[in-house]
Parts: structure tokens; sequence; C-alpha cells
């Protein structure tokens, strides 16, 4: 049973419900029903009523805020009508909103809704592109400018343009517009429809093998990417001698992924791993994120925490570890793996244990995986095939 919302105190509706959210997330008890954990029916009720507040206060932050425990329980129709009702109220187009109708001999412009700067979000919403550039006579895509390139190499039937150098030259020139979410609304309405639509992005070639081969020299690998810390205050991540585990990998070299000054951090992984830690200074992840895409691509395996990494490593295909903690509130990943938005990803959760076991449990995961033939569709893990 719930309380209805009228007897909750505490902030709006909307806050109300997020706290039942976050402490049933947490594992925490209900003050009232100490003793029965909270279903799966009573998370999804919870979803519904807050995102039903969110539309009745008419906010459009909180409305998309709130589609992010719709997505983690794949209730997809419902997170993307609400999302494109947030994106019509702070973001009104000057071109109708695309309906589902046939595309056949026009232009349709693909853009994201971005109430928020979440590069990676706009990456794993990347995928549906597909639909549109298949069916559309010509599809015209705004991107963040970092993602131009890699974008632009994985949809060459499209257009790829920057988000905010001449939009309104770009919606002069289509005849429909679409968010992410608008396509997502016609075409991806359950867990099993978001498996279909993923689509592998391409990284340059070139870069790979380049990168590949100077990471490799000296060595045979395997090359394993690790991205350890995170700016988010809310987040809870291992601390650095936990990834012992990790470092102690026989044979192996690490990259680091991990972006901001990370030079007292390093030389504790430096210490843990017997100097096999590359950091690899050409390549400045928060600008040139083509650059990243190909460092990611040369890898054989990735090992982070839930960050931009995880949806680089996730579109390009390579074998990825995700660590989680155990406060998975606000997160779109379910609460055990796999997830339908990367079918392949292993999913680490930390379950109340110490970070060292997490991470060797991630590391033995990422051998398995590593060791196993790519799965159909997938890319090589060999560089010089891998494209």
């Amino acid at each position: 049973m719930t309380q209805p919302l009228q007897n909750r105190t505490n902030g709006g509706p909307v806050e109300r419900l997020m706290g039942w959210w976050r402490r049933r997330s947490k594992g925490a008890s209900h003050a009232k029903h100490k003793k029965r954990k909270a279903t799966r029916e009573d998370f999804v009720k919870y979803a519904y009523e807050i995102a039903a507040a969110a539309e009745i206060e008419g906010d459009p932050e909180k409305m998309h805020r709130c589609t992010y425990k719709l997505i983690r329980l794949e209730l997809y129709e419902r997170a993307w009508d609400l999302r494109v009702r947030a994106a019509a109220l702070k973001q009104p187009s000057p071109l109708p909103e695309w309906d589902g109708s046939d595309l056949a001999g026009r232009t349709i412009l693909v853009r994201a809704y971005t109430p928020r700067k979440r590069v990676g979000e706009e990456l794993r919403m990347a995928r549906f592109i597909a639909p549109m550039a298949a069916q559309a006579g010509r599809c015209i895509v705004l991107a963040e400018p970092r993602l131009v390139p890699i974008l632009g190499r994985s949809f060459p039937e499209t257009e790829v343009r920057p988000r905010g150098i001449d939009d309104a030259a770009a919606f002069a020139e289509a005849d429909v517009a679409a968010y992410y979410e608008t396509i997502g609304l016609h075409t991806v309405k359950t867990g099993e429809d978001m498996r279909r639509a993923f689509v592998l992005l391409k990284a340059d070639p070139d870069r790979v093998a380049a990168i590949r081969q100077r990471y490799l020299e000296g060595s045979s690998g395997p090359l394993l990417g690790i991205s350890w810390g995170s700016s988010n205050g809310d987040k809870v991540v291992p601390d650095l001698q936990s990834w012992a585990a990790v470092l102690g990998w026989p044979g192996a070299k690490f990259v680091s992924l991990q972006y901001g000054n990370i030079d007292s951090d390093l030389a504790v992984l430096q210490e843990l791993s017997d100097g096999r830690v590359i950091l690899d200074t050409d390549i400045d992840q928060m600008a040139d994120l083509d650059g990243f895409a190909a460092q990611i691509a040369a890898l054989d395996g990735v090992i982070s925490i839930s960050n931009t990494t995880i949806d680089v490593a996730g579109m390009l295909g390579v074998p990825t570890a995700h660590i989680r903690d155990d406060n998975l509130s606000s997160a779109i990943w379910p609460r055990t793996g796999p997830s339908p938005w990367y079918p392949d990803m292993i999913f680490v959760y930390r379950e109340h244990r110490p970070w060292s076991e997490v991470l060797a449990e991630a590391r033995t995961h990422l051998e398995k995986a590593i060791a196993r033939p790519a799965p159909a569709g997938n890319p090589p893990r060999d560089s010089s095939a891998r494209f």
C-alpha cells in the first residue's frame, strides 16, 4: 500500500515521491512498512505517479528528470512521451514533430532534447538516427559539435551538422523534425525493441590502428581501459587501493580513460600496477571525443564507473565491466544487468561488499568476455580487422 499524495509532507508531490524512490533504491525501510521490501509493481506505480505529478506541475526539468526512472523500468513509451512534452515546453520547434508517418521523399531534422549537457546520453540516444536515415528521403542531424565526426562516420547516409552553429538553416531545409525521443516513441516501446535498436558506432580506423600499435609496443596485451573517478559528489566510487584487484592482471597494460587532474591518483595506480598505466596526453577526451572513441576502440576491454566512458565503450561494442554502487535511484540502469541499452555490457554491483571484491569480480568477468569470440554483428577485437 502507498500513501495518497495529499497525505505526504516535505515538499511538492514530485520531491516527496522521489524521496520514497531514493529510500527504496538504497534498500532503506519505509517508516510504516519496515518488513516489506518494495516490489517491481511498487516501483512502476511510483514511477507513473512521479511522471503524472511532474506533468501536472508543468515543469519541464522535473518532467525530464522523472523519465530516468521510467527508462530504468523499461517503461519507454511513457518516458519518451513525457520527454517530448517537456521539450515542447522548453525548446519550441518551428517545425511539426514527426508523427510516425511515411517519410519517403521528405526531409527530417533529428536533434537531441538537451536540458542537461550530458554528451554520454546524446551518444547513447544516437542509435535512433538509424531508422530515420533508412526511411527519409533526406536526414539532417544536429549534434553536439564534438560528436559530429563519429556520427558522420557511423551514419554516412545522413548530414550531421554541429548544433548551435546555424540551426535555423537546418530547420529551414526540413519538412518535419524529431527529437531522439520522438523516434523512440514510434519505434522503441519494450526492452526487446531497445535491444534491436542497438547500432554500433565507428571510430576512425586509422587512429584506432595507430593508437593500438603505440600502446602495445613492447608487450602483447591485453590493453585495458580504466576510469575511476567522478566530478559528481553524489557518486560513491571505489577507493584507489581497491583497484589493485584489477591492476594485478598479469601481462596487461592499463590505459587511463579518466578526465580531470589525476596526477596524484595516477601515482598510486602506477605503484599498484608496477608502472603499467598509460596516460596518453595526446588525447583530450573533453575536447576531442572522436580521438577518445578511437582510444577506447583500440582497447581489448574497459573497467569503469558510470560516466561517459561507459557510453563510448558501449556504443563501440568494446567489452566493458560497468561498476555500480548500491545507490541506484537516479540511474537508467537496472538493479541487475544486463541492460537493453547495451546487451553485452557486464554490470557489476557493489551489493554492500568491499570494493576490492567488486573489482576482482569485474576483472574475472572481463577476462572471460575478452576470451570469448565477439558476438555476431560486433567488430572483432583485433585492431587489424576491427573496421
